[in-house]
């Protein structure tokens, strides 16, 4: 099974209101998670090879949001792979 990558767009489901479904960049996986940022509380870890940090995109002014130590799935607060085309 695919790991997911720094670099790589994924869909990723809300977790309040409509659980509306965003595309999403990884920003950090377990390969390029900074240790030294964990260690300091800079950034958070990660639980699994399976779990990264992203940043969401949305429509209007804000742009998007951070989350942080998402774990695969179909669930709220879950990403997924982007079906293709």
């Amino acid at each position: 099974m695919e790991r997911p990558s720094t670099g790589r767009i994924l869909r990723y489901r809300g977790k309040r209101g409509l659980h509306a479904i965003r595309a999403a960049i990884v920003t950090a996986d377990i390969e390029t998670l900074d240790p030294a940022g964990v260690h300091l509380g800079a950034v958070p870890p990660l639980d699994s090879a399976r779990h990264v940090h992203l940043w969401v995109f949305t429509p209007g002014e804000q742009g998007g949001f951070h989350e942080y130590n998402v774990p695969q799935g179909d669930e709220p607060g879950c990403w997924y792979w982007p079906p293709r085309a």
